[in-house]
């Protein structure tokens, strides 16, 4: 197989400091640089012998993997307040058909009456909703109010540049409790405040 001139020109400079591998050569340089990347590291992780105990194969597990796999509603956002990850349990609750729709998108539109408050006061007022103190009000992709309770930032370091909360829908459980009239709900006995 021959190749013109300027085509292998072009892939030397698009390989310029790069180690040179088959997949990079055909993909680096077509914006694929990332995905090259990942699949040169589940390659090298699939070479290594799998783990023999059980801790072991809980320390190989990707964070990503894990978090996408919970049953528990889960988001990351920066600390500008824009989401950066949410897992497909929130898009379930918040009736999305999956989490492309939700990423990027700014905390403001997604907190129910919310859409004046600037993003980053919404990640303060997530922190200090943690616990279940405070109900936090999600906008449904339908547009009725999701009643949430959030977790403390599973994340504790105050050079963390993310926020990442694992959420509760509660809106069934305030629906039950104001149905009994008052009733005693175990749940609900000290009701959260809501959020503003």
């Amino acid at each position: 197989m021959t190749t013109s001139p300027n085509f292998a020109e072009h892939r030397i400079h698009q390989t310029a400091g790069r180690t040179a591998t088959l997949d990079n050569a055909e993909t680096n340089g077509d914006g694929y640089d990332k995905l090259v990347d990942v699949k040169e590291r589940i390659t090298e992780r699939r070479r290594q012998p799998p783990p023999s105990t059980p801790d072991g194969y809980l320390h190989e597990l990707p964070a990503l993997i894990l978090l996408d796999r919970l049953p528990t509603p889960m988001l990351a956002t920066g600390l500008d307040g824009v989401l950066i990850y949410a897992n497909p349990a929130f898009a379930t609750m918040l009736g999305h058909p999956g989490t492309t729709t939700l990423t990027e998108q700014p905390l403001p539109a997604l907190l129910a009456g919310y859409s004046a408050t600037p993003p980053r006061d919404c990640v303060t007022a997530l922190r200090a909703a943690a616990a279940g103190t405070v109900v936090i009000d999600w906008l449904h992709a339908e547009g009725f109010p999701v009643s949430t309770v959030v977790s403390n930032a599973l994340l504790v370091r105050a050079t963390d540049p993310i926020l990442l909360i694992s959420i509760t829908d509660i809106t069934e459980l305030i629906w039950t409790s104001q149905s009994h009239n008052g009733s005693y709900c175990p749940i609900m006995s000290g009701t959260p405040t809501r959020w503003r």
